[in-house]
């Protein structure tokens, strides 16, 4: 089903950075903000699992129009390979609280840095109503086509000489496992 309140939502941020030519360090914290609605409820009244994972679509997408990533990509698709894009490859999550309806929460994007294949990023959601952490997750965001490295689109920011920071033990456990389930099974990303 065409979900009509995302293609908005995702417009209304490409609209937000339409322009913007001073993009944000690439290790900042990026900070969006969100709200509980109806239509986020499932049978037991709190948010479904699946609207967190929509609401962190959204603090990635502001992060990568805040950077300057998606300029670098879409500029890639128009000269060097119409196929260019990021593409989410492995997550892992933790649900620490239910949020309910009304609740309002902001969604923190960090990146934790890359290597030769993927993005990988850590992401919350911590409730305004208390400061808690309602979610956490790690994402692997792999690029296509497999000749596409994070690495070239980080020059592509002309910021100078810019390098991963050494990945975070979670990370590492995350590429790993991601490595270990998914040896035997071919993967185009």
């Amino acid at each position: 089903m065409f979900d009509i309140g995302y293609v908005i939502r995702v417009l209304a941020l490409a609209w937000r950075y339409k322009g913007n030519k001073t993009y944000k360090n690439l290790f900042s914290e990026f900070v969006i903000h969100g709200q509980c609605w109806l239509n986020d409820l499932d049978i037991n009244w709190h948010m479904n699992n699946s609207r967190y994972l929509r609401e962190c679509d959204f603090g990635r997408i502001s992060f990568l129009f805040e950077t300057g990533l998606w300029n670098s990509i879409v500029k890639r698709r128009k000269i060097l390979d119409k196929n260019s894009n990021m593409v989410i490859s492995a997550l892992q999550v933790q649900y620490r609280q239910s949020i309910e309806l009304g609740d309002r929460f902001e969604i923190r994007t960090r990146m934790n840095g890359w290597d030769d294949k993927a993005f990988y990023f850590e992401q919350a959601i911590i409730l305004d109503k208390n400061q808690e952490t309602a979610f956490s997750l790690l994402v692997r965001a792999a690029l296509i086509p497999r000749s596409l490295t994070p690495q070239m689109l980080i020059d592509d920011l002309q910021m100078g000489s810019v390098q991963s920071p050494k990945l975070s033990p979670s990370v590492e456990i995350l590429k790993e496992n991601h490595r270990i389930t998914y040896s035997t099974i071919k993967s185009k990303i």
